[in-house]
């Protein structure tokens, strides 16, 4: 086959595979891909139902292969040099390896594709967005609580360890503290009981979860401020 053939049959599947019903068919399949594998986990035990969705499941990879290698022929070696089109080959060699078939895990990681064409779909971009901004933020704020429970954590073990099992050693104090960030239950379940045995350790508890609100308020208004700034940005730049 000539060269010039062979560069024509490339841009005809570049075509394909740029256009907006391809990148769709292969929205449904990931979404198809994720019914079967959703159904698989459910909790039904029928040997017939169980093979058909496993099928299905096969069916999706074998289409997600497919695309890979039409992609990779269209595209050449610059198919190399999309982050996107590396991230779906990672994808899809990691859940296309035979132990992937039993283990599920493996297999849902080809879900995460979906978040390739959120570009289709502008308040899902929008929302993106907001989350790649916030990321550094929420980096420094993950850091600044994680120096804080720590603090905590060690001052927990100091003060109610000798007696208290939930504070008994750092993992344990870092646990409850946790617990009480969250205030699933803390107050009947951690801060009562030691409580009974150190009455002022209300004290310790009170500090922890008016820091703890501190800290989470503070996060939630400078994201707040930043997004707004961020509009009136935008708008201005219109």
């Amino acid at each position: 086959m000539k060269k010039r053939d062979i560069n024509e049959e490339r841009r005809n599947a570049r075509r394909v595979v740029e256009s907006n019903n391809f990148d769709y068919l292969i929205m449904f399949v990931i979404c198809m891909d994720a019914v079967a594998l959703g159904m698989l986990t459910i909790g039904f035990y029928d040997a017939e139902f169980i093979k058909t969705m496993f099928l299905l499941d096969r069916l999706c990879m074998a289409i997600f292969i497919v695309e890979m290698l039409l992609k990779m022929y269209a595209y050449g070696p610059q198919f190399f040099k999309s982050n996107w089109n590396i991230f779906d080959l990672v994808i899809i060699t990691v859940s296309s390896i035979p132990i992937a078939s039993y283990l599920i895990i493996l297999r849902t990681f080809r879900l995460f594709r979906l978040l390739k064409y959120i570009s289709h779909f502008n308040r899902m971009k929008n929302i993106i967005n907001i989350m790649i901004t916030i990321l550094p933020h929420f980096a420094a704020m993950s850091v600044i609580l994680a120096v804080f429970v720590y603090v905590f954590g060690v001052i927990g073990v100091a003060l109610f360890g000798a007696q208290i099992p939930a504070f008994g050693d750092l993992w344990s104090s870092i646990f409850a503290l946790l617990q009480a960030f969250t205030l699933d239950g803390w107050a009947s379940t951690i801060a009562r009981p030691v409580m009974r045995i150190y009455p002022y350790a209300w004290v310790f508890f009170l500090c922890f979860v008016m820091i703890s609100f501190l800290l989470i308020t503070s996060f939630l208004l400078s994201m707040i401020s930043l997004m707004v700034k961020k509009e009136f940005k935008v708008r201005s730049n219109l």
